[in-house]
């Protein structure tokens, strides 16, 4: 695991465990007050199963207004106009990201916790062309209007994963947010994990392994 910059972002970086050139890459959005050493362990199972997969894991743009060792990607408070603000700079990041492995972006999972996988939503839906997946674990989908997609556009498949017992971001918001994405033709798989709280565990894990394995280059 090494510091790079990618866009203007700086954060873990982890290279294909096989020593080649990448044939994927996974960038991971961490959650509000936290920053990228705080996902940055996530890539070795990835790795494992995906051994042509580079993995960023950036620091929010901003220090975390409630945590100043922390970053956010967006004021908590503003969810309407916070998300249109951090879009373009995990979208440079990603443009940077993608050219210096000399990939397409549909060798691209983008995925994120709590905040981060809000923003993996927000921006992977967006995608002009789309990644290859997008997985959130604990987030949510703050704004769908804007989404039905211009003529030819395929969005990305998306995994939603979220603790049944969360008290951060409620459970209910998972069915609520593939409900808004299957009329729109998205393909939405969806996990929830009986009584897990605000978190990741092993199991959520192992289903977006399992997910990303139908869609990622190997």
């Amino acid at each position: 695991m090494e510091l790079r910059e990618f866009g203007g972002l700086t954060g873990p970086y982890l290279a294909p465990a096989h020593g080649g050139a990448a044939t994927s890459a996974m960038m991971l959005l961490h959650g509000w007050g936290a920053d990228g050493n705080d996902l940055a362990d996530l890539a070795r199972p990835y790795a494992i199963r995906f051994p042509g997969m580079a993995f960023f894991v950036p620091n929010g743009p901003d220090p975390c207004k409630m945590n100043p060792s922390g970053r956010e990607w967006f004021d908590i408070d503003d969810r309407v106009h916070g998300p249109d603000q951090a879009a373009p700079i995990i979208n440079k990041a990603v443009t940077a990201l993608l050219a210096a492995l000399k990939l397409d972006a549909s060798a691209l999972v983008l995925a994120g916790f709590s905040q981060g996988g809000m923003m993996s939503l927000h921006c992977g839906l967006r995608l002009h062309p789309s990644p290859a997946a997008i997985v959130s674990f604990s987030g949510a989908l703050l704004r769908h209007n804007d989404l039905p997609p211009s003529e030819g556009h395929v969005f990305a498949p998306v995994q939603l994963v979220h603790g049944s017992d969360d008290q951060v971001v409620p459970f209910a918001l998972m069915a609520q947010s593939a409900g808004l994405l299957r009329p729109l033709g998205v393909a939405v798989d969806t996990v929830a994990r009986p009584g897990l709280g605000h978190g990741i565990d092993p199991d959520g894990l192992s289903s977006s392994i399992n997910f990303l394995a139908g869609h990622v280059p190997q």
